[in-house]
């Protein structure tokens, strides 16, 4: 008989990853190549209430993660909102997104969707109702979403979907696939695909973690993503998404790359050779000092040379790519901001990258993350009250699609100690950005 009362192994990973350990709490411990489970929290499963269903995808880079995670321990959420939450594990790394010839593509999106279709079946077990399923996740557990909605929303296996930093333009060619295939071959020693079936798991992940330092000028510090395989996935969300049928929220935080200071911006050189840099691996071409400048002076009332640096990189990364894909026709959403910040450490975090986690589930009394934000010691700051407003808005949302505010260009929610409706918060972004970002060259 299996026992099912605690978590089941995460997804084979390495610890020594660059994202493994990076917020409190989200190291793993058991691993092993068995991990396809999920997780449960019902407010009850005999009182003949049919409760919404919250799945949650975690993130981690497409590398680290999984549902044990204690940040995301959904019973706060199950039992605050009244709904039925689920986490699910995914393959990660190179088990679940290396393209090898004769192998399936885009396996950890497929466990997804077979934890999907497992929700569908089964979650009326558990007090779920299976016409009302909402998937939600963070970071690549967002970016996840963003490629596998449209298949799922083809099987009708969701009603709602909710979109935390997705990291829209993740997604690789069929080119850079192949890339980082014969890269991981290369690390592990094997000269044909075949052969990597043969590796032991552990092998296989220390050639996948060899293959990231060689891919990492080439390729990016995270070379596992999905890929565009004619067949799951057939357009990088980023050119083309739709997800019809499904209602949408996205949401992402003000500041998300100060998660990360670079101290090499301090100086202008240094600042102006970063941001001519970005725009280089994007377009092709470098734009030059001056139009350096001009972006450095649009954000120049950030701060300091890094603080200039992660406004420009939360922009160009996560924000006005998330908003090109609203702009998409047939695409029709409620969207958040999250603007609480973080006092917490020598580098003030701001509302980082995944500073929503704990709001999400109500763990900020898990794994000294009140601490890591500044908000311990008997001043929260406001936390708590933020994490109980935002829990709500997600719970009305899966409850009956409204959040509690209308929908995007028109209305915004921004989640802080005085929450507040506004209007789209891009706009003078996006034209700041206009014909360096956007691939066809329209406002972003």
């Amino acid at each position: 008989m299996l026992d099912a009362t605690s978590p089941g192994p995460s997804p084979v990973q390495s610890g020594s990853s660059m994202f493994s350990g990076v917020l409190p709490g989200n190291r793993v411990e058991r691993v092993e190549e068995d991990c396809l489970t999920l997780d449960v929290w019902t407010p009850s499963s005999g009182d003949g209430v049919s409760r919404p269903v919250m799945v949650w995808i975690c993130g981690g880079a497409f590398m680290t993660g999984g549902s044990a995670i204690e940040t995301y321990d959904g019973s706060a959420l199950a039992a605050t909102q009244d709904v039925v939450v689920v986490s699910v594990n995914y393959r990660l790394g190179a088990l679940g997104f290396l393209w090898v010839d004769g192998g399936d593509s885009n396996c950890g999106l497929r466990d997804q969707l077979e934890a999907l279709r497992w929700v569908g079946r089964h979650i009326a077990s558990f007090g779920g109702d299976p016409e009302r399923i909402t998937v939600f996740g963070e970071s690549a557990g967002a970016g996840s979403i963003l490629h596998m909605l449209p298949a799922a929303a083809r099987e009708g296996l969701v009603a709602r979907a909710i979109l935390q930093s997705p990291g829209v333009e993740h997604t690789q060619t069929p080119e850079v696939a192949e890339q980082v295939k014969r890269a991981v071959r290369t690390a592990a020693g094997v000269g044909r695909d075949a052969d990597l079936g043969d590796l032991s798991w552990g092998a296989l992940l220390d050639a996948q973690e060899s293959a990231v330092l060689a891919l990492m000028g080439s390729v990016s510090a995270m070379p596992y993503h999905p890929v565009v395989d004619g067949d799951l996935l057939a357009h990088k969300p980023g050119v083309a998404w739709q997800a019809p049928g499904v209602d949408l929220m996205f949401s992402w935080t003000a500041e998300e790359m100060r998660l990360y200071p670079d101290p090499g911006a301090a100086d202008e050189a240094g600042l102006l050779a970063r941001v001519r840099g970005l725009i280089e691996r994007r377009n092709g071409a470098d734009p030059g000092d001056e139009v350096a400048r001009r972006l450095v002076s649009f954000y120049a009332d950030r701060g300091s040379g890094p603080d200039v640096w992660a406004a420009i990189q939360t922009d160009a990364l996560m924000l006005l790519p998330a908003r090109r894909v609203l702009s998409f026709p047939g695409v029709s959403a409620h969207v958040a901001q999250f603007d609480w910040g973080a006092t917490g450490g020598e580098w003030r975090r701001g509302a980082f990258h995944a500073i929503d986690l704990p709001f999400t589930f109500a763990t900020l009394d898990r794994c000294g993350w009140l601490d890591f934000l500044g908000a311990g010691g008997g001043n929260d700051r406001g936390a708590i009250a933020v994490a109980d407003a935002h829990m709500a808005a997600w719970g009305a949302f899966a409850r009956r699609g409204d959040p509690g505010w209308g929908r995007y260009p028109d209305e915004v929610m921004h989640f802080d100690a005085e929450c507040r409706v506004t209007g789209d918060p891009l706009v003078e972004a996006a034209t700041a950005w206009q014909g360096l970002w956007d691939p066809d060259g329209r406002q972003m």
